[in-house]
C-alpha cells in the first residue's frame, strides 16, 4: 500500500504538533503535492499542508515536497498549481507570501519610515 499527499500531509501535521519543533508551519508553508508525475493524468497542486491533506490527488504514486527558501523561477513556475483561495498568495512582483502577513519588501518599506 503506498501512501497518499494526504495521508502524509496529515502525519506531518500531527508529528509538527506534538513535538513543535518548528521545521514548518502546516498552515503557512508552502508544499507542492504531485501524483502520477508524466502521466497524462498526472496532478500537481501547491498550497499549505493544511490545504492538501483535503485535496483529491487521485490514484497513485503520490509525492510531496515541503519548500524551503525558493527561488523566483520556481515560484512561477508553481503559480498555475497553487489552490484557489490558498494561504498563499502571488503578490505584485511574483512573490508568493502568506496572506496573513506582508510580503517581505512591505515588511522592508515599514522598517524604514520607522
Amino acid at each position: 500500500r503506498f501512501m497518499t499527499v494526504n495521508e502524509a500531509s496529515d502525519q506531518l501535521i500531527e508529528a509538527e504538533e506534538a513535538r513543535a519543533g518548528g521545521a514548518y508551519i502546516p498552515n503557512k508553508t508552502l508544499c507542492v503535492g504531485l501524483a502520477r508525475l508524466g502521466q497524462p493524468d498526472q496532478c500537481i497542486i501547491a498550497g499549505t499542508l493544511e490545504e492538501l491533506k483535503e485535496k483529491d490527488f487521485g490514484a497513485p504514486l503520490h509525492c510531496l515536497i515541503i519548500c524551503g527558501e525558493v527561488h523566483d523561477m520556481e515560484l512561477e513556475a508553481l503559480k498555475p498549481y497553487l489552490i484557489d483561495n490558498s494561504k498563499f498568495e502571488v503578490d505584485v512582483e511574483g512573490s508568493l507570501f502568506p496572506r496573513d502577513e506582508p510580503s517581505s519588501k512591505a515588511a522592508d518599506d515599514d522598517d524604514v519610515d520607522a
